[in-house]
């Protein structure tokens, strides 16, 4: 190799060596500003699952969905303020709480977790956790769509639900809604979906002749096509009940049927 080849070499090694030191700073700012803005992380905000309950056409009791809420300096318990991605080891930590008052039955637990959190490294553990847990309920994830999922990003998603549910975990889509994005956006997961889940706020119409793309009879004969169950959430009144039992939708949740309780004033009451 002669000199000049040397030095064009060097040069080379140089650059992507430069290269790669700027791509780990690039990644180590991106990283610390993401976990300096997860507000969720900050152990001082007082965090915790609450249940409610799904039931069946006879009113029996289906499952439970864990709901999270934030502690507020009134003493009064809210929806969160910003939906950060919760780290996995700390919901593990408040549903230790949460399966202290479940009931030991062959239902479902559902709880909502998000993209970063699917696809982290400890998703693995988490339902594994979760499972050796509950037993004998059945653990389901529930995932919102808030987004479309870019193409590059669904192969990693995808397998970990299939490796998860191999494992006996269900996979739910949580708040499908009345408009055509909402079936775009999910049509890609159905082969790996088991629960389909619908709000009746997506469906009220304050005016009659405001169209909607979707309704319920649409999600209804798309869960029965591809062998989904479909749930209906947001359950207030009789009425909606009745559109329940017209549609035979199988599992229903709402205010109807129960407001999502603190487990910890549970426990208190069984003690």
């Amino acid at each position: 190799m002669s000199l000049a080849q040397l030095e064009q070499l060097l040069l080379w090694l140089t650059l992507i060596a430069a290269l790669g030191i700027v791509s780990i700073i690039a990644f180590y700012f991106w990283y610390s500003r993401k976990k300096s803005n997860n507000y969720l992380e900050n152990q001082a905000i007082e965090l915790r699952y609450f249940i409610q309950k799904q039931v069946d056409f006879h009113g029996q009791t289906t499952g439970y969905e864990c709901l999270l809420r934030q502690h507020n300096p009134d003493g009064s318990w809210s929806l969160l303020q910003q939906l950060d991605s919760l780290p996995l080891q700390r919901v593990i930590f408040l549903l230790e709480d949460t399966f202290r008052v479940l009931p030991s039955k062959e239902i479902t637990l559902s709880i909502n977790l998000e993209y970063d959190q699917i696809v982290s490294p400890e998703f693995h553990y988490f339902v594994r956790w979760a499972i050796s847990k509950i037993t004998p309920m059945t653990l389901a994830v529930e995932f919102t769509v808030n987004r479309p999922i870019r193409r590059l990003n669904r192969a990693l998603f995808l397998r970990r639900i299939r490796e998860a549910r191999a494992y006996g975990m269900r996979f739910d889509i949580d708040n499908v809604g009345s408009t055509l994005d909402s079936l775009k956006n999910i049509q890609w997961l159905l082969p790996q979906v088991d629960s389909l889940k619908c709000s009746m706020r997506s469906f009220r119409k304050a005016d009659a002749s405001v169209w909607l793309d979707l309704n319920l009879q649409f999600w209804n004969r798309l869960s029965q096509d591809n062998h989904i169950q479909l749930i209906l959430m947001g359950v207030e009144d009789a009425a909606d009940e009745q559109l329940a039992e017209q549609l035979k939708i199988p599992v229903r949740q709402g205010y109807r049927f129960g407001r999502p309780i603190n487990p910890q004033n549970q426990e208190e009451q069984n003690d």
